[in-house]
């Protein structure tokens, strides 16, 4: 084994490769994502702020915490980890400012304003998609087997379920 830019090289390139993508993903859903927290912190009611929130936490920890821990099984160093998830929360705290300056209280009542914040949260939903499409679920399926399909689909509808309650 040998150190290479952060990396040991094992031959488990595949998983580095798929924790880094989910990384990426991550980190291109959470700029609009955080841009739409900053405009619901100005427009929307704090259940509203609460639920999307809490939502963003639940659907990003735990595919957060398994892109770090195939990171290290593959060889990156510590610190390498903890600057690139250290960038997403920077950015993610940036992204919540620009959102909430950029959009101040009353600013949604515009129909103008409403295209651009549809724009937006149509980018992190898309954002979203792709990586689960291209990483998660290709990865879900390798270790999960047939449960993989249903265990997104009752995801999916517990997200429904709960956001038609709030």
């Amino acid at each position: 084994q040998h150190e290479q830019h952060g990396h040991a090289q094992h031959g488990g390139g595949r998983g580095v490769q798929a924790a880094v993508t989910i990384w990426l993903g991550i980190l291109i859903d959470a700029v609009p994502e955080s841009f739409v927290m900053g405009i619901l912190v100005n427009t929307a009611s704090r259940g509203t702020l609460l639920a999307f929130v809490v939502g963003v936490f639940l659907a990003n920890f735990p595919e957060a915490m398994s892109s770090a821990g195939t990171m290290r099984l593959h060889g990156m160093r510590r610190r390498v980890i903890l600057v690139m998830w250290a960038s997403i929360t920077l950015m993610t705290g940036l992204g919540a400012f620009g959102g909430a300056t950029i959009f101040p209280p009353g600013s949604k009542d515009d129909p103008v304003i409403q295209k651009v914040i549809a724009g937006i949260e149509g980018l992190c939903g898309g954002a979203m998609l792709c990586m689960i499409a291209n990483t998660v679920l290709p990865e879900a399926f390798e270790q999960g087997g047939n449960v993989t399909g249903m265990s997104t689909l009752l995801g999916f509808l517990v997200a429904v379920a709960v956001s038609v309650a709030a």
